[in-house]
């Protein structure tokens, strides 16, 4: 049926219901005047009864409805839909949640553990410049003279020597080095003990700068740190930092140095990412270790010696 009809039709016959019980009330009670109830004789009452009981029902009949199921394993009432984080909840179930101190945040306690990306990136040294190379040896010339004094030169890194450099001289390994002077001096150490040092003032055009270097250690340069970094995932990728506060961008994700150890070779950083896309980013911290040198390969096992018998003649 027409649903507008519905509401007329019924506020008609309530309508109609209510103006009955009023005339029937006034009637009783005899608060309308001039109006006398009326009186159906049996017979009158009995061809009323009659048409009542003879009459047949009209309309649209409403269609029937199936009555809720009794038997077991029937879902009457529907469990809320899960998301993909398990945020469900009904409305009289509390979500039951925990502190998931990897997030730092709060999540439900049957979500699965989320597992975090690694952090990116390697920490392979920490600590002051050291300048490439060291004076190694020297050899005063047969001739007596001064600028005709070898030297020899170690490189730091590589351990490689360069020998028979002169001063003033071009260097052919080394192009871009200038031994400018020699000296030797008798210093006192930390301790308060008379050192000898074999002196070297060396003009680097690749480094930029005049040095001093000797043959006790290598040079280093305290006003400055290096940290050296590279990815864990692109061999190809690396970047050199300096400062507490120095950051760089690496897909994606902001690094920032917020500590730096050079005893214990540690660096802590801070990493500002989205672990999870469709929340804001958050912010993560943790401490980078220089990885400890490979042990040295083990000494290779002597093959041993067979005596042969001597043949007899």
């Amino acid at each position: 049926m027409n649903p507008r009809k519905d509401i007329l039709f019924i506020a008609l016959a309530a309508a109609l219901l209510i103006g009955g019980l009023v005339a029937f009330a006034g009637l009783e009670m005899g608060s309308i005047p001039g109006i006398k109830p009326i009186v159906l004789d049996d017979e009158a009452k009995a061809k009323v009864l009659k048409n009542l009981a003879e009459a047949k029902a009209s309309g649209v009949v409403y269609p029937a409805s199936a009555r809720a199921s009794l038997e077991d394993n029937v879902k009457d009432w529907l469990s809320p839909e899960e998301n993909e984080e398990s945020w469900d909840y009904d409305l009289f179930t509390t979500i039951d949640i925990v502190w998931d101190p990897v997030l730092k945040d709060y999540v439900p306690r049957r979500r699965k553990a989320e597992i975090m990306p690694p952090f990116g990136v390697a920490l392979v040294s920490v600590g002051h410049p050291t300048y490439t190379f060291m004076l190694s040896s020297t050899l005063k010339a047969r001739s007596g003279k001064e600028e005709d004094r070898e030297f020899s030169l170690q490189n730091v890194k590589t351990k490689q020597y360069i020998d028979h450099a002169k001063i003033k001289k071009p260097i052919e390994d080394a192009p871009y080095l200038t031994i400018l002077k020699y000296e030797f001096r008798k210093e006192k150490d930390a301790d308060g003990f008379i050192t000898d040092r074999n002196v070297l003032t060396v003009e680097d055009r690749q480094f930029g700068q005049t040095v001093e270097i000797d043959d006790i250690k290598p040079l280093q340069f305290k006003g400055r740190t290096d940290i050296l970094l590279v990815s864990t995932s692109d061999p190809s990728w690396s970047t050199t930092l300096h400062l507490i506060g120095d950051k760089f961008t690496y897909k994606e994700a902001v690094y920032t140095v917020k500590g730096i150890d050079l005893e214990a070779k540690t660096v802590t950083f801070t990493k500002h990412f989205a672990p999870n896309p469709k929340k804001p980013k958050k912010t993560f911290t943790e401490e980078l270790t220089v990885p400890p040198p490979p042990p040295p390969p083990p000494p290779k096992a002597k093959t041993p010696t067979v005596e042969k018998t001597p043949i007899k003649k």
